[in-house]
């Protein structure tokens, strides 16, 4: 509820009045010149030259805010009096005024606001997209992606991962119903509008409880300044933490802004990472395009080539023939991410990948995957592919565990769902596996994706049939799909029908060379021909690459574990678990 204009000026009055302010003549001044405009709704006028020329005195002929820093040492000095203000003399007062970080619109709330649990956990939902033009979508996406990545860095905070709040895009549903399914205690709701040239973001933190709000602002900034939106929203978190916390006023929130890229950089690194969510072999061809173009106008965004690195690994790992792209490019991209940018935690976490699909350092990867995570330890895809890691080097209640964690952070994610069930299956506990396919298909439905793992979990109980019908009702919704060949034809196998099993390995045709081997081998594991499944996995294993991390974690592949070209295999790829593996 916006706050009544007599409220405002009767908590301005108090503030310029007291003793706090009372020898600093110019902050006075100051705030009462923002609080005014603010009122006004002229906050496109709340730049650092309006405030140098009118508050200031300077001359707009002379005026240069580079070699000029009296409006930031002035506002800095502002805040520092408000909160020393709000500490003492003004701690009952019924009106607060801030001045979030990151731009000079001054923020109006009550003092006595409905509050933050310690430890909360937030979702940030897809920002409304009110510019009335249709291709804004993908900016208010990234907006959104640039604000959950900026908050994940926060300790105190739990944020909810983009793939489970993305699921409320355009859903019209109550605040509270929406916690209440994402087990969130708040909630970051907003719209984007175009204001000329800039851009008007409403946001509001709403409690998930009874759907009050915390705070509710406006940030109006230039488009390639997103940094601005990102420093004035993770300056009004801290602030709403440390009401819920006993954290002491201005201690360090570890969110380090990096240099932010241009409007048309930032565009086509949006462009790209959405083209990558997709994981199609049309559109990840396009996708490297766009990223590659993002690197060439900005050699020095790090998240340019980071997402640049991403594609191309995507490429590499897809299972199509047309989707392909070199170890060395994707490693390329990579180092060069690093280089700019040592802190970047998600070009770790995928270094980790890269250093086990490339170089069969497995321990090594294990090992940057667990930095990376402790770099960021909320972000659910980072500690997803710690999970993977653990998985394929037999750290099965591990895995489950982080899997666990990755869950609370991302509820509606498909592959941690999957994942988690089939750690449940390696360790043996195919009762919970169960439960867990189970809570999976009610929380996202059927998909093919559930199916896939539901075969593999009718494999690990000897059910060919039950498996053999699971794939023939996958095939029947998805006739395109690879797993469901791959469970069929080995089912078929399994009932010694091989001519049968080996028609389905002739539909792998249009797979890249080592997707076809993996599957011809997931269907001869069926069969009797044991030398013909393990001809099969030398082409997985020889040269290195993202296939060889699955042959440790499937299931059908167990019985082969005491064969000596299992070993052979295992050496080959070096990993750990092999004897004689050479170290890292």
């Amino acid at each position: 509820m916006p706050i009544p204009p007599e409220d405002i000026a009767d908590s301005l009055e108090r503030v310029l009045a007291s003793a706090t302010f009372a020898r600093a003549q110019r902050a006075r001044e100051l705030l009462a010149w923002l609080v005014r405009r603010a009122a006004d709704d002229d906050r496109g006028a709340l730049k650092e030259a309006s405030i140098a020329l009118d508050v200031f005195g300077r001359d707009a002929a002379t005026y240069d805010s580079s070699t000029d820093g009296v409006v930031r040492v002035a506002v800095n000095r502002l805040r520092e009096l408000l909160d020393r203000y709000y500490e003492g003399e003004g701690r009952s007062d019924a009106v607060r005024i801030e001045i979030p970080r990151g731009g000079y619109a001054p923020l109006l709330r009550r003092q006595t606001p409905p509050t933050l649990p310690a430890q909360p956990r937030l979702a940030v939902l897809p920002l409304a997209n009110f510019t009335g033009l249709a291709e804004a979508d993908a900016l208010c996406d990234a907006l959104t992606e640039d604000i959950i990545d900026a908050l994940t860095r926060l300790p105190d905070l739990r944020v909810i991962a983009r793939t489970s709040s993305f699921h409320y895009r355009n859903v019209h549903r109550d605040v509270r119903r929406i916690a209440q399914e994402l087990a969130v205690d708040a909630l970051l709701e907003g719209s984007v509008q175009k204001d000329g040239a800039l851009l008007r973001v409403t946001a509001q933190l709403v409690l998930g409880s009874d759907g009050s709000h915390v705070w509710s602002h406006t940030f109006v900034f230039e488009r390639e300044r997103r940094h601005v939106l990102l420093d004035a929203v993770i300056d009004l978190m801290v602030r709403s933490l440390h009401t819920a916390s006993t954290q002491p006023a201005g201690a360090d929130a570890t969110y380090v802004p990096t240099k932010a890229p241009s409007a048309a950089v930032q565009s086509l690194i949006d462009q790209a990472r959405g083209l990558n969510v997709t994981q199609s072999s049309e559109n990840l061809p396009l996708a490297e395009a766009i990223a590659e173009r993002a690197t060439l106008l900005d050699p020095y965004c790090a998240d340019a080539w980071f997402v640049l690195a991403m594609v191309r690994f995507s490429r590499r790992a897809s299972l199509s023939v047309q989707s392909s792209a070199s170890s060395d490019s994707v490693e390329t991209a990579l180092e060069r991410a690093l280089a700019l940018d040592r802190s970047h935690a998600a070009a770790r976490s995928l270094w980790a990948y890269v250093a086990i699909c490339t170089h069969q350092r497995w321990t090594d990867g294990l090992a940057a995957a667990r930095a990376a995570v402790a770099m960021a330890p909320h972000h659910g895809g980072i500690n997803g592919r710690l999970a993977y890691i653990c998985l394929a080097l037999g750290l099965h209640d591990e895995a489950v565990s982080i899997y666990d964690r990755v869950l609370a952070l991302d509820p509606l994610a498909p592959p941690a769902h999957y994942h988690r069930a089939l750690g449940l299956m390696l360790a043996q506990r195919l009762d919970d596996a169960a439960q867990a396919l189970e809570a999976a298909r009610q929380s996202l439905g059927e998909s093919d994706l559930h199916l896939h793992t539901l075969c593999t979990w009718h494999e690990c109980r000897g059910d060919d049939e039950a498996a053999l019908a699971t794939a023939e009702q996958a095939l029947q919704r998805y006739p395109f799909a690879v797993a469901p060949l791959m469970h069929g034809g080995r089912a078929l196998a399994r009932r010694g029908d091989m001519a049968a099993a080996r028609r389905m390995a002739a539909r792998f045709s249009g797979l890249r060379d080592a997707a076809r081997h993996y599957a011809c081998a997931y269907i001869e594991s069926g069969g009797t021909d044991t030398a013909a499944c393990f001809d099969h996995l030398d082409h997985v294993a020889h040269p290195p690459e993202p296939l060889q991390m699955m042959l440790p974690i499937e299931p059908v592949f167990r019985p082969l574990h005491t064969h000596p070209r299992w070993q052979s295999l295992l050496r080959a790829m070096r990993h750990p678990s092999s004897p004689t593996a050479v170290t890292d």
